[in-house]
């Protein structure tokens, strides 16, 4: 069984290997489950990742929720393990408890904006993630409508959503998501930026810079 360290260093090492452009990460722990959590978000290829932004490009969010009773027995290494599957007479089973979460954020231009129809998106959406795997199953798309008084809605935000699940935290099931998950963003955001590219030239805010997670 992995370590949450372990876990994080499997996914950051596959993420380089496939030279995604990783802009920013984040490792939270609740003080009070100990549960953990943490969040990378990546950019597509040749996007200044230094640079400043009004509005960020299209951007992908890997999250990681790590449940507490997986960080208690983490904290005390493999004797902990070990005696965790005597008492409970089989190996952990984290198929409801882990896996990695893929979500894409796709910048919409004023004109898709003031549509507010996500009807047309939706469709490029799901052409574009045609080839990949278990998309039937595994592709959630949310579009936010926002209204303010007197004027009329917008589509604020799109999204897309894919699920990377853990089956057991065996080196080479984690290593299999990973890779899985790598390969997808070296594919797909290339092919995203083609069709949704609005924004990703109009600086202003603060770069937001890559720290490796020190756990990694």
């Amino acid at each position: 069984m992995l370590t949450y360290e372990q876990l994080i260093s499997v996914l950051i090492e596959e993420l380089e290997h496939q030279q995604i452009n990783i802009v920013h990460t984040q490792e939270l722990i609740d003080a009070h489950t100990l549960g953990r959590s943490l969040h990378v978000t990546c950019f597509p290829p040749n996007i200044d990742k230094r640079g400043p932004w009004v509005r960020l490009p299209l951007r992908a969010v890997i999250s990681l929720q790590w449940p507490a009773e997986l960080t208690v027995i983490s904290l005390h290494g493999q004797a902990m393990i070990e005696t965790f599957n005597q008492l409970v007479g089989q190996p952990i089973d984290t198929r409801n408890l882990l896996g990695f979460e893929l979500t894409y954020h796709l910048p919409l231009s004023h004109a898709e904006q003031a549509t507010a129809d996500a009807s047309a998106l939706t469709k490029k959406v799901i052409d574009l993630f045609a080839d990949q795997p278990d998309i039937e199953q595994n592709l959630d798309i949310n579009a936010t409508i926002q209204y303010s008084v007197n004027q009329e809605p917008v589509l604020a935000q799109l999204t897309v959503t894919r699920q990377f699940p853990i089956l057991r935290l065996d080196r080479d099931l984690v290593e299999e998501a990973a890779i899985a998950l790598a390969i997808e963003l070296r594919e797909m955001l290339p092919r995203l930026t083609i069709v949704f590219h609005a924004g990703q030239n109009e600086s202003g805010l603060d770069p937001q810079l890559y720290l490796r997670p020190p756990t990694a």
